[in-house]
């Protein structure tokens, strides 16, 4: 009878996870949906492609700037409360975008994206960082692994998205889409209110403070190695599809081709996550993985001076699958950093703690997908693709050697640590 407590618990955290988990992925759905569509609605309303863009980029800058103020207000309040109301807006604001196309064109159109769009970043900044902190507390031991399925859920929404969203605009019009998964997306708020658990806020003197958090360079190796991966895939992305033109594909193929890198990357995240809680080093981890990326990133162009590696198709399917397999352990580990290095810090394991990391993390990520695209694009209009991945390859190379004393510091106490060990068991014996 004395373990009934303890399963129930453990039930329940289990039961967070999902719940968590599903409304992750009708939102992320909710964000990718508009990829294949909203373009070719937007130009039929006078909007120019660069203002396009600008709504694009435009959420990311709000999820930026909102997600630490976000990770304060966390450790002093509920995050339950943060996670419900979040999805319920992002739900309702993604209902409104579907109705947008009723406006008239020009700038009562523009003026309307902008806003909801920056109202739908916030809800999507409050439901990311407080699903951060609730799957911390609930699972404090096994931060990668559920941070590894949490991102699997989303790598998975980013290739069913543009997918369902084609699909509904085909059936319904424009604002289908947004209707039925903005819905979904308020419903599993509505659940989420019912189903999770609530968490007491820590007095005063448990609040973590922001500068013991950065004196730590575990925690800065994961917010450098966080931006420029991000920052690598969001300046790719935007105009790989160019890049492909060049060997006559369908877009059936072209399609399937960018449906690589997520896959690979939603299948090895639960993986890396599990190695990383159980078996691996982060901060080795997070060094070999900026390396293969970089070297992933390489080869996409080829980069120009490297004239004996062909631009065949057959090389660009291989690079994109192992620019996937490299994110993953990338992504993963790099929040691990930032938790070993916080705890390193002195700080505890509670609402305020997971609160403070879970705002740095979304920073860390959200100012590389803004920053990318815009630099990617005046990159592409000067020197071309294969110098724009060549940057990017740099850009990640340079993290993983500005860091590679830590590395060998970190190394040199695990051997130590192994080598106590070790003689206080032969001392015994």
């Amino acid at each position: 009878m004395e373990d009934l407590p303890q399963v129930t618990h453990a039930k329940r955290n289990r039961l967070t996870l999902v719940v968590i988990v599903l409304s992750n992925f009708c939102a992320v759905c909710c964000v990718s949906l508009i990829a294949p569509f909203f373009a070719i609605e937007a130009t039929k309303k006078g909007t120019s492609l660069t203002v396009v863009g600008f709504i694009y980029s435009s959420s990311e800058l709000v999820i930026f700037l909102s997600s630490p103020v976000f990770g304060y207000l966390l450790s002093r309040f509920s995050p339950r409360s943060f996670y419900i109301v979040g999805l319920c807006i992002f739900g309702c604001c993604d209902i409104i975008f579907g109705c947008l196309n009723i406006l008239p064109s020009g700038i009562p159109f523009i003026v309307a994206c902008f806003f909801v769009r920056g109202m739908e970043a916030l809800g999507t900044a409050s439901v990311m960082t407080s699903s951060f902190t609730i799957v911390g507390l609930c699972f404090p031991e096994r931060i990668a692994t559920v941070y590894g399925v949490l991102k699997s859920a989303s790598g998975a929404a980013l290739m069913i998205g543009p997918a369902l969203g084609s699909g509904f605009y085909e059936l319904g019009g424009y604002g289908l889409p947004f209707w039925v998964l903005g819905s979904c997306t308020f419903a599993c708020g509505c659940a989420s209110y019912v189903i999770l658990p609530h968490q007491d806020t820590v007095p005063p003197t448990q609040r973590p403070s922001g500068f013991a958090v950065f004196g730590s360079p575990s925690v800065w190796f994961g917010i450098l190695a966080m931006y420029a991966a991000f920052f690598t895939l969001n300046s790719m992305y935007p105009f790989y599809a160019h890049h492909l033109t060049q060997f006559h594909l369908s877009q059936g193929i072209i399609g399937l081709i960018f449906m690589i890198p997520p896959s690979v990357y939603a299948l090895a995240t639960p993986l890396w996550g599990y190695l990383l809680d159980k078996h691996v080093s982060a901060v080795p981890t997070l060094w070999v993985a900026l390396w293969c990326l970089s070297t992933s990133t390489l080869f996409f162009g080829p980069a120009p001076f490297l004239g004996f590696v062909p631009t065949v198709l057959w090389l660009t399917i291989l690079m994109t699958a192992f620019f996937g397999l490299s994110f993953a352990p990338v992504a993963v580990s790099a929040v691990k950093c930032i938790y070993e290095g916080a705890r390193e810090s002195g700080l505890e394991g509670d609402v305020a703690t997971f609160g403070f990391l879970a705002g740095i993390i979304q920073s860390s990520t959200y100012i590389g997908t803004f920053s990318g695209p815009i630099l990617a694009g005046i990159m592409m209009d000067h020197f071309g693709f294969p110098w724009l991945m060549t940057g990017c390859s740099i850009l990640v190379m340079v993290t993983s050697l500005s860091f590679t004393p830590f590395l060998g510091i970190t190394l040199w106490r695990k051997f130590k640590l192994r080598k106590t060990h070790t003689e206080g068991y032969s001392e015994i014996k």
